[in-house]
């Protein structure tokens, strides 16, 4: 028999416990509970949804969370988290968590600011949240009692089915990107002549890593990959998609080096294939044509370059920094605020008429490897040379590109011998490897999944 006594108490307890921990950790309070209406809250779908919106909040926040703790009462249970974030920040990703997430609407996402302060849609300038059931406000039909307690929760039972759809589909997809991103980075390293790059058969212009060490780091890093592409397949905004991957990104990076014993075979590869599977995730999520993959890169990365901001004022300068202010060079971020451009509207082309000339995958990778060598300012290449030998390497792939490339046979001997003279040079287009591996990976999933 349900005890009206007891729930006002756990109530009161719930409260008066946020208020605690709000002065123990003088930090805003999210309180998080299932929106559930009757006398049982803990039945089994209130409790599987808490859970997922839980760990949305997780990985969204990640650090910020410095505290978690639960209730389990007559209430249900109640996560409550202390972030190390301004409030009404805070108010608002939250606030887009409930209005975009397929679960957000059967959950009370609360925010507590330093001062015990409750935060309301309305104090930020927003209309009260509106009923799930119709276009009343919730607070309205609560009050009038609207909607019995049973259609509240067949909407709320048809809403966690429609998600569990919805995560079935998810994962089928997310399966196919992570496997087309490890294939595309496994061909990557895998072509040859590559111009100073590792190869099967050589170590190019480096003495810390072989392919056994890049096929460690690319196995290493793709269940990272799996996770940024399932962040993207999402109805969340892309700022959002943009903070999760970000943070998975972190955790690639360091699983990387643990693979490879401190050797960086591919921190530049998780921040671009990253943002291109995750993006790619979510035009498959919006029913998107193959595209609108570059508008939403470059709707992503369209602050990417603030932290260009004010760099003359720094004392100590970033080598991408330096040569921002040095040439305007902004590198892969400025490749990804435009989209990738270079990519949408060039490489992908190039690799796909290479094959049509011949069903080489080998010859068609280093036709597509000479065009972006010939397009991108490469910060590998600047890294360890100089602008002019960035203008030199991209003339003379162009050069080669306009002799018919790898299709030339009076080009193949000149690109064995450029190869030699780029490893003895210490050369290496890793910026260009990267986009060549991206290419490969947008080029495979244009032809499964759009």
């Amino acid at each position: 028999m349900f005890d009206l006594d007891q729930f006002l108490l756990d109530r009161e307890i719930r409260a008066d416990k946020q208020f605690a921990i709000i002065e123990k950790f003088n930090l805003p309070l999210i309180s998080l509970r299932t929106n559930y209406p009757g006398e049982n809250k803990n039945e089994f779908i209130p409790r599987e949804i808490i859970e997922v919106i839980a760990q949305e909040l997780r990985t969204i926040l990640g650090a910020s969370i410095l505290n978690e703790e639960t209730i389990i009462s007559l209430e249900g249970k109640t996560y409550l988290f202390s972030v190390k974030m301004d409030s009404i920040k805070l108010k608002k990703l939250t606030m887009t968590i409930e209005e975009n997430h397929l679960l957000g609407r059967c959950v009370d996402i609360d925010v507590f600011s330093e001062e015990k302060i409750p935060l309301s849609r309305t104090d930020l300038g927003f209309s009260k949240r509106k009923c799930f059931i119709c276009d009343n406000l919730a607070f309205a039909c609560g009050r009038s009692m609207a909607h019995t307690h049973e259609e509240i929760k067949e909407n709320i039972k048809n809403r966690y089915i429609n998600y569990l759809n919805f995560i079935k589909k998810r994962e089928s997809i997310v399966d196919i990107i992570g496997d087309e991103a490890l294939k595309a980075m496994v061909l990557e390293v895998s072509t040859f002549p590559s111009f100073g790059l590792v190869s099967p058969l050589t170590m190019g212009s480096h003495e810390d890593m072989d392919f056994f060490t890049f096929i460690n780091s690319s196995f290493a890093i793709k269940p990272f990959f799996k996770e940024m592409a399932r962040a993207g397949y999402s109805n969340l905004p892309i700022d959002i998609i943009f903070q999760k991957i970000r943070k998975i990104g972190i955790l690639a990076e360091e699983e990387m080096f643990k693979a490879t014993s401190g050797v960086n075979t591919h921190k530049g590869m998780i921040f671009l294939m990253g943002i291109a599977l995750a993006m790619t995730g979510k035009a498959l999520n919006n029913n998107l044509e193959f595209n609108k993959i570059s508008l939403l890169i470059s709707q992503m990365c369209k602050d990417i370059l603030k932290d260009f901001d004010n760099i003359s004022s720094k004392s100590k300068l970033t080598h991408g920094e330096k040569l921002f202010l040095n040439h305007g060079i902004t590198g892969i971020r400025g490749e990804v605020k435009e989209g990738l451009k270079t990519l949408f509207n060039g490489s992908i082309d190039i690799l796909e008429s290479s094959l049509k000339i011949e069903n080489n995958i080998n010859k068609a990778m280093v036709q597509t490897l000479l065009y972006l060598m010939s397009k991108l300012e490469d910060s590998t290449i600047l890294h360890r040379h100089d602008y002019n030998t960035l203008i030199e390497i991209q003339n003379t792939a162009k050069s080669i590109l306009d002799k018919g490339g790898i299709y030339n046979c009076e080009n193949y001997i000149f690109i064995e011998n450029l190869e030699k003279d780029y490893i003895k040079r210490r050369i290496s287009p890793g910026g260009a490897a990267d986009s060549l591996a991206v290419t490969l990976f947008l080029y495979n999933c244009k032809n499964k999944l759009f």
